[in-house]
C-alpha cells in the first residue's frame, strides 16, 4: 500500500500535463508574411510566360491576316527585244525595242479573303488556348497550395504528439525506476517517439517538394512563405445529373471553344480547296521603246497588254484530292469534339460523385471519429493510471488518436482539391 501511496501522486500530475499538451495547436510563422490562396493565384497569373507567348504569337497572327487578305505585288519586267547580232545596234531594225513591263496576278475567286479569314481564325484559337491555360495555373496552384497545407498541419499534430511521447518516456522511466512497470514500455514509449522522428522527417521532404513544384507558377520566395492557418473556402456551382444539360454546359468551356475554333479553321481549308477549281489570272501590260531610225527618222513606240488565265481542267489527282482530304480532316475534327465532350462530362461526374463522398467522410470524422479517438484515449490514460489497463493500450490509443487527426486533415484537403478540379471543369461556364 505504501508503494502506491509514493507512486500515484507521480502519475496524476505528469498524465494531467499529457493531455493538456495533446490539446495545444501551435501557431506556426506568427511573424512571417502569410501567403493566402488568392495570392497566390494572382501572382501565378500576372507575367505567366506561357500566356505572354501565347498572347505573342495570337498578336503575331492578327498581323498575318491583314497581310494575307492583300494581293502579290506586281512584278517589273524589263528586256531589250530583237537586237541584231551582225552589228548590235539598237537603231538598225525596226523591230528592236526596250521593252517595261508590270503584271500583277489575282488569286483564284474569293480565296484571297478566305486565306484572311482562316489566318483570323487562328489568331482567335488562342484566346481560348490562354484562357485554359489560366484555368489550368490556378487548378495547379490551388492542388499545391492545399498539399502544403495539408503536409504543414501535418507536421504540426506530429510536433504536438511527439511532446507528449517525449513526456510519456519520461514517465515511464520514473515509473521503470520505482518497479512500477517493466522495461518493454519503456522500450516502447521510445520506439514510438523515434517513429515520430522518421515521420517528421518524411513530412518536411513532401513540405519541400510541393512548394518546389508552387514556386514554378509563384517563384521560390512566395513559395516558402507560410501560408494561412484556416483551410481557403472554394464554392462549387450545383450541378445538373443529366448528360445533355452538361454537355450543352461544356460548349463554353476552353477546351471546346479550342476544338471549335479548329473546326472553324477546317471549314475555311475546305473553302479554300473548293476555290482552287476556279482560274486564276493575271494581267500583263508592256510599254516597247525603239530608237529612231538611223536617217533621222522617228519609229513609234509599241503597247501591249495580255492575260493569263489557269485552266484547272485536270482536277482527278489535285484539286479533287485535296478537296477529300480537308474534308476527311473536318469530319475527324467533329468526332474529336464528340469525343472530347463525353470524356469532359465524364471527368466531371466523376470528380462530382468523388466531391459528394469525400464531403460524407469530413462529417464523419467531424461528428464521430474525432470524439470517438479523444475518448478512447482519455479512457485508455485513466486505466492504465489506475492499474487497470496496459501500456499497449495507451500507445494504441494516443496512435489511433493521431492518425484519425492526420486522417481527418487529410480528407478535409482531398475534398477541397476535388473542389478545385470541379471548378476547372465549370469556372467558364458562367463566362
Amino acid at each position: 500500500m505504501q508503494f502506491r501511496q509514493n507512486t500515484k501522486p507521480l502519475l496524476k500530475k505528469p498524465l494531467g500535463l499529457i493531455l493538456g499538451l495533446n490539446l495545444l495547436i501551435a501557431s506556426p510563422f506568427s511573424s512571417a508574411a502569410v501567403l493566402s490562396l488568392s495570392e497566390a493565384e494572382q501572382v501565378a497569373l500576372q507575367d505567366e510566360p506561357g500566356i505572354i507567348s501565347q498572347q505573342w504569337q495570337m498578336q503575331s497572327l492578327s498581323a498575318q491576316a491583314i497581310a494575307d487578305g492583300q494581293l502579290k505585288d506586281p512584278k517589273l519586267q524589263v528586256g531589250l527585244n530583237n537586237i541584231p547580232t551582225d552589228t548590235f545596234r539598237f537603231n538598225q531594225e525596226n523591230m528592236t525595242q526596250l521593252k517595261l513591263g508590270i503584271v500583277q496576278q489575282f488569286p483564284k475567286g474569293n480565296s484571297l479573303g478566305i486565306k484572311q479569314q482562316k489566318t483570323q481564325k487562328q489568331s482567335e484559337l488562342f484566346q481560348s488556348s490562354i484562357l485554359e491555360r489560366k484555368l489550368m495555373i490556378i487548378k495547379e496552384v490551388r492542388l499545391a497550395y492545399f498539399e502544403i497545407y495539408y503536409w504543414e498541419k501535418a507536421k504540426q499534430t506530429i510536433k504536438q504528439n511527439k511532446r507528449f511521447f517525449s513526456q510519456l518516456v519520461d514517465i515511464v522511466q520514473s515509473m521503470f525506476s520505482v518497479g512500477r512497470n517493466n522495461q518493454q514500455d519503456l522500450i516502447r514509449a521510445q520506439l514510438e517517439l523515434s517513429r515520430l522522428d522518421d515521420r517528421m522527417v518524411k513530412i518536411t521532404q513532401k513540405i519541400n517538394a510541393q512548394r518546389s513544384k508552387l514556386s514554378r507558377w509563384i517563384g521560390y520566395e512566395k513559395s516558402n512563405q507560410p501560408l494561412t492557418t484556416q483551410l481557403p473556402v472554394l464554392a462549387t456551382p450545383k450541378l445538373s445529373d443529366d448528360f445533355e444539360v452538361l454537355s450543352q454546359l461544356f460548349y463554353s468551356h476552353p477546351k471546346i471553344q479550342e476544338i471549335d475554333k479548329k473546326i472553324e479553321i477546317s471549314r475555311k481549308d475546305i473553302e479554300l480547296a473548293k476555290e482552287s477549281y476556279k482560274p486564276g489570272w493575271a494581267l500583263n501590260v508592256g510599254y516597247g521603246y525603239r530608237d529612231n531610225n538611223p536617217n533621222g527618222a522617228k519609229r513609234s513606240d509599241f503597247l501591249s497588254a495580255g492575260v493569263s488565265i489557269d485552266l484547272p481542267l485536270f482536277t482527278a489527282n489535285r484539286q479533287d484530292k485535296k478537296l477529300l482530304a480537308k474534308e476527311h480532316r473536318y469530319q475527324s475534327l467533329k468526332d474529336k469534339r464528340v469525343a472530347l465532350l463525353r470524356q469532359l462530362v465524364a471527368s466531371l461526374q466523376q470528380e462530382v460523385a468523388v466531391e459528394e463522398q469525400l464531403q460524407n467522410r469530413h462529417q464523419l470524422y467531424l461528428n464521430l471519429l474525432l470524439p470517438q479517438a479523444k475518448q478512447q484515449t482519455r479512457a485508455s490514460l485513466l486505466a492504465y493510471q489506475s492499474d487497470r489497463g496496459d501500456f499497449s493500450d495507451v500507445m494504441r490509443a494516443y496512435i489511433d488518436d493521431l492518425n484519425v487527426k492526420l486522417d481527418e486533415r487529410r480528407i478535409a484537403v482531398d475534398h477541397l482539391k476535388s473542389k478545385a478540379k470541379i471548378l476547372y471543369f465549370t469556372s467558364s461556364f458562367n463566362k
